[in-house]
């Protein structure tokens, strides 16, 4: 099944992208704020994935390598704990829909996209230290372009919806427990249940940093 998976599942999460976006335009203008917000995390998740993997793709090699792997094509990131993080990533904002007028969760899904900024922003210094003597001029870095101009943008209107509407201690307890079950469901049980150093899941080169190898 994961073989199967893995072969076809970005092309199914792009077609998802794309009738989420096309159910966006059509009936978009009928729904509350926070749906179209959330329903727009959704959408901007598959074009992110895209970056990552394959537009220039190599988000692999730097997670890996800037967590001291010695095998940055392989591990611990791999195509398979990719394939699931992003999965059910998407399976979790889309059912994040069904409660969409609740504070915390729209102060959830916005920490996820102000993380994916960090994230990408260090991720883009520390390789631009690590490669500017060998031609890198930019922080830019797989999934960066997105970050900034997908989840940025959203996390401020986020912001806004928020701050409008007003937020309880309560909502910042349950955005904190549900920021880490994400991190832990999404990111670290898929890496601990399949990281393996002689995995036939590795991914066939560094993509966007080759050129800064030679």
């Amino acid at each position: 099944m994961l073989e199967k998976w893995d072969k076809s599942w970005l092309n199914i999460l792009y077609v998802v992208g794309i009738v989420l976006l096309m159910i966006l335009v059509a009936a978009g203008s009928n729904w509350s704020t926070r749906f179209r917000l959330i329903w727009t995390v959704a959408i901007i998740l598959p074009i992110h994935a895209c970056e990552e993997w394959q537009l220039p793709g190599g988000f692999h090699y730097q997670y890996n390598l800037t967590f001291g792997s010695n095998d940055p094509n392989r591990y611990p990131m791999n195509r398979i704990t990719d394939m699931l993080t992003v999965c059910i990533a998407e399976i979790v904002y889309l059912g994040c829909l069904f409660f969409a007028q609740n504070t915390w969760i729209v102060m959830a899904l916005c920490g996820f996209c102000l993380l994916e900024v960090g994230m990408h922003t260090f991720f883009g210094v520390t390789m631009y230290r690590r490669f500017k003597d060998r031609g890198k001029k930019t922080i830019y870095n797989p999934g960066f372009a997105s970050a900034y101009l997908g989840f940025g943008v959203i996390a401020i209107m986020m912001i806004q919806n928020v701050i409008a509407s007003g937020v309880t201690g309560y909502d910042w307890v349950k955005t904190i427990i549900m920021l880490i079950l994400m991190g832990l469901i999404e990111i670290l049980l898929p890496e601990r249940l399949f990281r393996n150093h002689n995995t036939s899941y590795g991914y066939a080169s560094a993509k966007y940093f080759t050129k800064f190898l030679k």
